[in-house]
């Protein structure tokens, strides 16, 4: 039992199975804790939920979003409540107290900056190295997943394209590759283009994106940047299959896609949907710590 988290108000508002299993181990961490949002949830056993959204966040000394982030809109991830869960409202940034931590995957710019200005400690997890890099196995083997299901050929001997060589790509490029794949990874930055060759895979330069497409069997994004535009797509063969796991925006034009008949599929926040268990875990080993550092982080301010 972490001594810190003993006695400590925490409310986890919105997410799935995986603040579900985060709900249990803080608990077990000794702190009282409570979820908002799971109205729907099909196993409320053991689980202390709240209805009065104001009064839980005045009482919280840590509140907890999905890893899926907090839109421009300030809706949240929260497929298990009854009603849309938004905290964009004056009310409810309001009553969150001073040197309460507030942890989400990503803030939108503008909410951040009035959470900041109120004094409020502001955790942003998605690009953490010891949770992206966790995730980027269930995310890579999801999207392999979803590659075979929509496809009718092997991934071995396929000619797959993997955009981006980040935390995502990298393990996307090797497991593929580990299955018979012929690999084409495409990137901007000359260094990364040298460890692509490194490892025995295919290097592109981005910027040729659209003279090589014509050659992929299938192709995964994993840049948040539309980098599958019209030109591109335009230069795609009718058969390919194009899977999308970048975070927002995105990487396909997927009007273009849809005109042109190419099959396009997005599939954002793999870890959640293909390994839950393993999703969870990984917020359980690291959250605990992360909200004590931050804490101690506020108390000597």
């Amino acid at each position: 039992m972490n001594v810190i988290l003993l006695g400590l108000n925490i409310l986890i508002i919105g997410g799935d199975s995986r603040e579900v299993e985060l709900y249990f181990h803080l608990r077990k961490n000794g702190a009282n804790v409570y979820l908002y949002g799971f109205e729907k949830y099909p196993n409320l056993k053991g689980v202390t939920l709240t209805d009065n959204l104001l009064e839980s966040i005045k009482l919280s000394q840590v509140i907890i979003t999905p890893l899926t982030g907090i839109e421009a809109n300030g809706e949240v991830y929260a497929p298990f409540a009854q009603r849309k869960v938004y905290l964009n409202d004056m009310k409810i940034i309001n009553s969150i107290q001073p040197q309460t931590l507030f942890i989400a995957g990503y803030i939108c710019p503008t909410l951040k900056e009035v959470l900041m200005q109120k004094n409020i400690l502001v955790c942003e997890t998605r690009d953490m190295d010891e949770i992206s890099i966790p995730n980027a196995i269930p995310t890579a083997e999801g999207a392999i997943q979803a590659a075979m299901a929509n496809t009718d050929y092997t991934i071995h001997n396929s000619s797959c394209f993997v955009l981006g060589f980040g935390r995502c790509g990298t393990i996307l490029a090797q497991t593929l590759k580990a299955l018979g794949a012929e690999v084409t990874v495409a990137v901007r930055r000359r260094e990364v283009l040298a460890w692509i060759e490194a490892y025995q895979m295919n290097p592109l330069p981005l910027y040729r994106l659209a003279e090589e497409i014509h050659k992929a069997d299938i192709i995964f994004n994993t840049i948040p940047a539309i980098v599958l535009n019209a030109e591109v797509l335009y230069r795609t063969d009718r058969s390919s299959l194009i899977i999308d796991i970048a975070t927002h925006p995105g990487g396909v034009d997927f009007p273009v896609a849809e005109r042109l008949n190419i099959k396009a599929i997005s599939l954002p926040g793999l870890p959640g949907k293909v390994a839950p268990k393993t999703a969870a875990q990984i917020l359980c080993k690291v959250y605990p710590d992360l909200i004590v550092s931050y804490l101690k982080r506020g108390e000597m301010n």
